[in-house]
């Protein structure tokens, strides 16, 4: 199963739900947050409870997020290297581009796959590192990469 989550942003994320057509879509359980539902996938919930979304974190063979922090996190925590498409602002999907920034620091220290051109969505599914066994996921912790990927270099010693 891979679970795709757009999260709760009041702008649709359109060019992700779509690009979902060209993947199976019956492995696919998707929270499509304020866009039209995709069709035809095996399960399509506009939104979801928190406990849902942990639950098909953990039980998902992949993940495919946008770039929000928290569902990085959530993945990263459940063993995953996710995919991440950051909204672009250009596309009407956020109010500018602070996603991308945040997620090509994150791709540079090896914790997600970003994917800016949708199309590429299939090729980035091949590059999926198997999931980490819960008893290593404590190892290497995205809190430290999230916080230089904020900071720079200088935030490796901040609290």
């Amino acid at each position: 199963m891979i679970f795709v989550t757009v999260g709760t942003h009041q702008q649709p994320f359109e060019r992700l739900i779509a690009a979902l057509r060209a993947l199976d879509a019956a492995s696919l359980v998707v929270q499509y947050g304020y866009a039209d539902p995709p069709p035809g996938v095996a399960r399509a919930t506009a939104f979801m409870p928190f406990p849902e979304m942990l639950r098909n974190f953990e039980a998902a063979d992949a993940v495919i997020t946008h770039a929000g922090v928290g569902s990085i996190l959530c993945a990263t925590n459940a063993g995953h290297v996710p995919i991440v498409v950051p909204r672009l602002k250009r596309h009407g999907e956020h109010v500018d581009d602070h996603q991308v920034e945040l997620v090509r620091a994150l791709e540079a220290a090896g914790k997600v796959i970003v994917v800016e051109d949708v199309e590429r969505l299939g090729d980035a599914l091949e590059r999926v590192p198997p999931r980490r066994p819960a008893s290593v996921r404590g190892a290497g912790p995205l809190h430290a990469a999230v916080r230089e990927a904020m900071l720079g270099p200088a935030g490796r010693g901040a609290a």
